[in-house]
């Protein structure tokens, strides 16, 4: 639909929805990960869900601060966490940590659906259509930000590892994990592992088609990263 020029609408999950998973999981507590609270009404619906269901059950509600390829690096971390057998303070506390040294990139084919969406100001819309540039945006305090135009997908691509070289130095990082995400084309997924691997080191990869919701706000040849630092 995208790709013809229409524009779908996305919601956020319904209470109802997330109190049945709740008490449908067979559990006594949950840990709720959920992406940005300020892009979405999802978080709010899961904290209302968690009170009406605390008779029967502890859900603990984690905002994730990001969406997508970010969210999915905590949400794997968690899970990694739990299998291990973590507490679930220690869970929470690891996440927290994953969440401070996870950042994600996303390069769009503009900015035209984000501007839709109410998702950034219509000036930096426009200025990046009339320039002709891909458009890049990252998440600040849980809110996309533009993070500068480059000229072609080269470009791009080493506007990344710049941002990778500069975040490896701030947590004096040894290694990193990487997931990466496109909505149609997968092929500059794998251009851009290429050129990470010949730089860093990279332990963790992951390739995978961001979700239809996802799509809707960064249109049909959008692409990206999420990376976190250890």
């Amino acid at each position: 639909m995208v790709k013809k020029g229409e524009i779908p609408k996305s919601t956020f999950l319904p209470i109802a929805m997330l109190v049945r998973a709740y008490l449908g999981l067979g559990t006594d507590i949950i840990l709720s990960i959920h992406l940005s609270s300020k892009m979405s009404g999802t978080y709010d619906s899961a904290l209302t869900a968690a009170e009406m269901v605390k008779d029967k059950l502890k859900v603990e509600v984690f905002d994730t601060g990001l969406m997508s390829l970010g969210e999915g690096m905590i949400v794997q971390e968690a899970a990694i966490a739990i299998q291990k057998g973590k507490e679930i303070i220690d869970i929470e506390r690891k996440i927290y940590e994953v969440k401070l040294k996870t950042k994600m990139i996303i390069c769009t084919p503009d900015l035209i659906f984000l501007r839709r969406s109410g998702r950034l100001g219509v000036s930096r819309t426009l200025l990046g259509v009339m320039m002709k540039t891909i458009p890049m945006v990252t998440f600040v305090n849980g809110e996309i930000v533009p993070f500068g135009n480059v000229r072609s997908k080269s470009k791009a691509i080493s506007k990344i590892k710049k941002e990778i070289e500069k975040d490896i130095t701030k947590f004096n990082a040894q290694r990193l994990k990487v997931i990466l995400g496109y909505t149609l084309d997968e092929k500059i997924c794998q251009e851009l592992e290429d050129a990470l691997r010949e730089e860093f080191p990279i332990y963790e990869s992951h390739t995978l088609q961001m979700n239809p919701c996802v799509g809707i706000y960064v249109g049909s040849g959008a692409w990206g990263i999420a990376y976190c630092l250890w």
